[in-house]
């Protein structure tokens, strides 16, 4: 294949609570914007970094330094802080359909406070994709997603499969939600850390390369190769910019770049072949190189799914039409806070209930505060009100 473009995106994946609770997670991050602040304003090679398609993460930043709100603000005008869709990254099939939509919704009425938003459905780590997904993300003017389990990818030696629902030929296919609508579905066939820890050391460099993009090679459709730089909570890489100097010396068939999403996405869309993959419906399959689905954490602390969904109801079928009936003015900021508590206790690294037991004993104090029945009573008095009685 000629004329190769490798784009190397740097991000962190953030659970935001796993193997350690949130408030150690936190101080992790607050290390991390302030090192990309620093690269920001001394590295201009360094051109972007994405915050894992998720905006609560800005909020965990500025609660520790409010102060660097303006600096945020700056480098998101930028372009450099590549910020949403999503308020948090959820799973799928642990939370309601309603919360699904309503992460959707508050992410982009987040992003709409700071700018610009960066138009992908970033799923990286979600325990197998919904099929009304691309339905989701069409109606929000979202085209394309970005997802790294769910679909086997086959290659081009023609493997068949009996689950020829999940299997596309290339990293890259179409994704048809239940209604018909469809997106460019952008699969991480090697994992969204494939283009972790580049090596600067010339000799480490050449190894490196080599099998990196022998990887890429087997699955991708364009000459637009994608390289993620970055894991689960992974440190900026502060020599970057160095570690693609090199690499360009070494491949000089090979163009490296430090990219984005952005213009990652713009040049696959314009070197596409005719002819790809449509995957349908839900993405659940279990032979996605080892990256499976993990069904079966439907059944652990199975009293925080019962939890989810009751409060999920409870704003859903309760307290919105509530809002609605009483004219909505006075109570819809304590619905949408409502909404956040509650999305907080869904990514799936705390919802599916196999983390350690700190996080699990915060998501039960967050259940505990949720306003959902005091926001109830709150209508239902202001509609007293309402009539005089």
């Amino acid at each position: 294949m000629e004329n190769v473009v490798v784009h190397i995106i740097s991000h962190s994946h953030w659970d935001r609570e796993w193997y350690l609770p949130f408030e150690s997670h936190r101080m992790q991050l607050v290390e991390l914007f302030d090192n990309l602040f620093d690269l920001f304003e001394n590295d201009p090679e360094f051109k972007s970094f994405h915050l894992d398609g998720q905006t609560i993460v800005l909020d965990d930043y500025l609660e520790i330094r409010p102060e660097n709100r303006d600096k945020v603000q700056r480098y998101i005008d930028q372009g450099k802080l590549k910020i949403g869709p999503f308020y948090i990254l959820q799973d799928d099939y642990l939370i309601s359909s309603e919360a699904n939509v309503r992460n959707t919704l508050i992410g982009q009425q987040e992003t709409a406070k700071w700018g610009k938003s960066t138009q992908i459905g970033y799923f990286p780590d979600t325990f197998g994709n919904m099929g009304q997904a691309p339905q989701i993300l069409q109606k929000s003017g979202i085209h394309v997603a970005a997802f790294g389990r769910g679909v086997k990818p086959i290659g081009f030696d023609n493997q068949v499969l009996e689950d020829k629902q999940f299997t596309s030929q290339f990293s890259e296919m179409y994704w048809q939600g239940a209604d018909g609508s469809r997106v460019l579905g952008i699969l991480f066939a090697n994992w969204y850390s494939n283009g972790n820890e580049i090596p600067v050391d010339k000799d480490e460099t050449l190894t490196f390369w080599k099998q990196k993009l022998s990887d890429v090679r087997d699955y991708v459709s364009t000459n637009q190769w994608l390289m993620m730089n970055g894991c689960d909570h992974q440190p900026v890489h502060k020599n970057l910019s160095e570690a693609i100097r090199v690499a360009n010396e070494f491949f000089p068939d090979v163009t490296f770049v430090h990219s984005s999403f952005d213009d990652y996405v713009h040049a696959v869309e314009s070197t596409l072949p005719e002819q790809i993959s449509t995957v349908t419906g839900e993405l659940t399959s279990q032979e996605t190189d080892g990256w499976y689905a993990l069904a079966n954490t439907s059944s652990s602390r199975i009293y925080f799914k019962q939890a989810f969904q009751e409060n999920s109801n409870l704003l859903e079928q309760v307290v919105e039409p509530l809002t609605v009936i009483t004219g909505g003015h006075n109570h819809k900021d304590q619905l949408t806070y409502a909404w956040k508590v509650l999305l907080q206790n869904a990514p799936h690294d705390s919802i599916y209930g196999c983390s350690i037991d700190e996080v699990h004993r915060e998501m039960e104090t967050r259940f505990a505060k949720l306003p959902c029945r005091r926001l109830v009573r709150s209508c239902c008095r202001s509609e007293n009100r309402r009539f005089g009685s």
